[in-house]
């Protein structure tokens, strides 16, 4: 997926959704206030976590230093939709040395947004209001969060510092006086899909809370905790591994910190994801790992900056962050006896400096999180390496002139798109707002015509292209948009196109999208551009579709038997392997309705209340996953159910068989 340019380069992936609030940090917060703090007097730190999810790489972000989502999808999913997760969480660490303020000589200091070890030594936090939330940004014209500030597709903006000693764990009371603002850009272009840039900038506001005091010899450090695996595989995250990418397979120069499963569970995680420095290039980058439950690392007995073991108080996180120290690859190491370096709970530190930053002044430190995967005759390194360059391209545009430039060439932006289901057939129809974009490259109207997508999980690789149409122009296959049945809206004036999916299987779930891609431009060598299925992608059932006001029909169950054998994720029906992936669909619902499961014996398993819209693409579909409300697996056997509607009750039955 991704081609060499030889001209700008772009990045990230991106789209988001919101989770506010954070409780659990607020109680965390609270629990690790400072001893005779009343926690009542004042409220909480105004925590949050969002998500860019726009590309092919899903990534939480938060505005108190962590980033990842602690267990919870989306957290670092890695490719869109797979439900394959590479992070529980990481979060950055800032350490310096500092003049004391009674002169009678030095601190070193480190203040991090998650110790790694400690699940509740917290430092980092954001104000308590509202407007102390996370801001979010971005380019797309006619877009509720459209900003002309913006940079990319969605822009994060969060500001927290390391002040705040009444909500930090008891041990935080000597802060170093951090203003921390933190940005996080992406995209979901199709060459800039597998990454997210995070621009820091790193404030000294020492005198804020005592004398100002310059920060010396300033390192920052990334923790990442990977647990890298397809989430229904028990214990996915007790076989990773990880190691250090110094150079790709173009020859640059990357540095890539990275973690991956050890054997990609036989093709079920197949990729890598890791993170590497944009901006500076460092004097000193070192990369130290550990596997938690031994508590070991590897370690060279010449470097006493170099220590295995938790490092607990700032002097020895210090040492780590500073000590130059590059890590074998895990399993290149040479463990002590009973522990196995082919796989583990593996966490990895990825820090660089030093600098020195003098009162009110601010410090710019760029990273990329990156993933790579196997494309074509490449495997998941050489992708990565590929994405790292691209990073590098995307934030100073070669040549690179030192001046940060967040940009590169856009596709035309999606259309705007919606989807039909009728009696075995989902009609999708889109308009042309695609077509009358110019690109601020090329100054041009390089619109060249749109890609209809279908796939059965949704995910960005198992896309079927449906069809292609073309501006009649010389460029590609000129095959126009007549068979789209163009028709104008006489009170707009938008041309809206329709393609029609026909002999579909009623009540199976199915994904859409349509994307628009332009000509390229031939004098920078710049290949033809396509947005991103992501950005409309929707999911629809087809169905004979009954309307509430009319007497039931029949309920069909898909599919019908359901075999404990199977394996539906080979096909796209299920997501995974275990018991909680399972899946059945009632199909030919009215819009609104209660199901009930019942054994043969009449005991209820379980109620789905089904409600949606009339105009929703899955009105008619319900998904079960054959879990009961006791949270029990079922197994194989006979079962009942029913569907109560305004209209009536639809009695059926469903076999599971092995």
């Amino acid at each position: 997926m991704k081609k060499p340019l030889t001209f700008l380069l772009l990045f990230f992936l991106v789209a988001g959704a919101v989770f506010a609030g954070d409780k659990a940090r607020h109680e965390a917060a609270q629990k690790g206030k400072k001893p005779g703090f009343d926690k009542t007097a004042v409220a909480p730190p105004f925590t949050q976590t969002k998500f860019h999810q726009v590309g092919n790489l899903w990534l939480a972000v938060t505005n108190f230093g962590m980033f990842g989502n602690e267990g919870n999808r989306p957290s670092c999913e890695f490719p869109a939709n797979s439900n394959i997760d590479y992070l529980f969480s990481g979060a950055i660490w800032i350490g310096a040395i500092v003049d004391r303020p009674d002169g009678t000589g030095v601190d070193t200091l480190v203040s991090h947004g998650y110790d790694g070890w400690q699940p509740s030594w917290y430092e980092l936090f954001p104000g308590f209001a509202e407007a102390d939330s996370i801001v979010e940004r971005t380019t797309r014209p006619n877009t509720p969060n459209y900003d002309s500030l913006a940079v990319s597709e969605q822009d994060y903006v969060a500001v927290y510092t390391d002040t705040n000693t009444a909500f930090a764990w008891e041990g935080h009371q000597k802060p170093l006086g951090l203003k921390i603002t933190q940005r996080s850009y992406a995209w979901s272009y199709s060459y800039a899909e597998d990454f997210v840039i995070f621009d820091f900038l790193i404030e000294n506001i020492s005198g804020l809370i005592g004398p100002p005091r310059t920060f010396k010899k300033l390192f920052m450090g990334v923790y990442v905790d990977g647990d890298c695996g397809l989430r229904s595989i028990p214990n996915y995250h007790a076989d990773d591994i990880t190691g250090f990418l110094r150079v790709n397979s173009d020859g640059d120069t990357v540095n890539v910190a990275w973690i991956k499963d050890n054997d990609g569970d036989n093709g079920l995680t197949p990729g890598v994801t890791g993170i590497r420095v944009l901006f500076p290039d460092p004097k000193t980058i070192s990369y130290n790992w550990w596997d938690p439950p031994t508590d070991w690392g590897p370690t060279n007995p010449a470097n006493p900056f170099d220590y295995s073991g938790h490092p607990d108080t700032d002097a020895k996180k210090y040492r780590i962050m500073s000590n130059g120290e590059i890590d074998p690859d895990q399993t290149q190491s040479n463990p002590p006896p009973g522990i196995d370096p082919s796989g583990m709970d593996t966490r990895y530190f990825l820090s660089f400096g030093p600098f020195d930053v003098p009162p009110d002044s601010t410090l710019k430190l760029t990273l990329a999180y990156l993933g790579g995967q196997p494309e074509g005759e490449n495997d998941e390194f050489d992708d990565l390496g590929i994405n790292a360059r691209w990073a590098r391209d995307v934030y100073d545009n070669p040549p690179a002139d030192g001046i940060p430039d967040f940009s590169g060439p856009p596709p035309p932006p999606s259309p705007n798109m919606e989807i039909i289901p009728s009696d075995k057939t989902v009609t999708i129809r889109w308009d042309n707002s695609s077509e009358s974009t110019v690109d601020k490259f090329s100054r041009l109207q390089d619109f060249q015509g749109y890609r209809i997508y279908r796939s059965r999980s949704g995910i960005l690789n198992e896309m079927e292209k449906l069809g292609e149409y073309d501006q009649v122009d010389g460029f590609g296959y000129d095959f126009g948009f007549d068979a789209l049945n163009p028709i104008t809206d006489p009170a707009n004036g938008k041309v809206w196109y329709t393609y029609i999916d026909r002999g579909l299987t009623n009540g199976e779930f199915l994904y859409y999208a349509v994307t628009a891609f332009d000509s390229g431009y031939a004098p920078t060598g710049l290949e033809s551009l396509e947005s991103s299925p992501v950005i409309n992608l929707k999911r629809v059932a087809p169905s004979v579709g009954p309307e509430q006001e009319q007497a039931m029909q029949e309920v069909l169950v898909v599919p019908n038997p359901y075999r404990l054998s199977a394996n539906y994720a080979d096909i796209g029906w299920e997501r995974g392997i275990s018991d909680t992936d399972r899946r059945i669909d009632f199909t030919n619902l009215p819009p609104r309705c209660t199901i009930r499961i019942y054994s043969l014996a009449g005991d209820l398993l379980d109620t789905i209340e089904h409600d949606y819209p009339v105009k929703s693409a899955i009105r008619h579909s319900e998904s079960w996953d054959l879990v009961t409300r006791n949270i029990q697996a079922i197994a194989s056997g006979i079962y009942l159910f029913t569907v109560t509607s305004e209209t009536g009750t639809y009695v059926g039955k469903f076999a599971v068989i092995y």
